[in-house]
């Protein structure tokens, strides 16, 4: 029964990665040495550069006189109800995650494993791509089957790092060595 709920539990993982990588920017993509290899995906445009390109039309001034000065419509400020109210700031962490984090920098890697889960699905605080990566590739050194496996799923389709199908074959092989069913399953595809 525990081994059917912890393979629920990462399906849900898994699939929470894949929906969040897939709607929302990305912050940073991790290689598979560990590094960096790039900031973002999203396109930044130059202060030197026009954010809109300069729209074609006559090149001479106008030849006419210029009419009277007309004044502009005075600007209606919206009222207070009017104003939509603004989205409540989420947590950085949770206190799940403030709980985890000292086991987690001490070296335990079901508390990495599960403070990467928090970041990745963002349950009352801000979701963490980068965080996610973290945690869960230092539990997968360590040695914890589910975090191989989540690590390898994500090597595979580049979720979040870098694709590197050899880094996610060597996770998975790793976790299936250990047992780890859905790991074994996985190498089957």
């Amino acid at each position: 029964m525990k081994k059917i709920f912890l393979i629920l539990t990462l399906l849900v993982v898994a699939v929470a990665a894949v929906l969040v990588w897939n709607y929302a920017p990305v912050q940073a993509v991790v290689s598979p040495e560990g590094g960096e290899a790039a900031e973002s995906t999203v396109a930044e445009v130059p202060a030197s550069e026009p954010a809109v390109a300069p729209v074609p039309g006559p090149t001479s001034a106008p030849t006419e006189e210029p009419g009277p000065a007309v004044e502009p419509a005075p600007v209606e400020e919206p009222t207070p109800e009017e104003e939509p109210a603004p989205a409540p700031e989420l947590p950085a962490l949770t206190a799940e995650a403030e709980a985890l984090l000292p086991r987690a920098e001490g070296g335990d890697a079901v508390a990495q494993f599960n403070l990467a889960r928090l970041y990745v699905l963002g349950e009352g605080m801000q979701v963490n791509r980068a965080e996610f990566v973290r945690w869960c590739r230092t539990a997968a050194d360590q040695g914890l089957p589910e975090a191989q496996y989540t690590m390898g799923c994500c090597y595979l389709r580049g979720l979040g790092v870098e694709a590197s199908p050899e880094e996610g074959r060597r996770l998975l092989e790793a976790a299936a060595a250990a047992g780890y069913a859905p790991a074994a399953e996985e190498l089957k595809r």
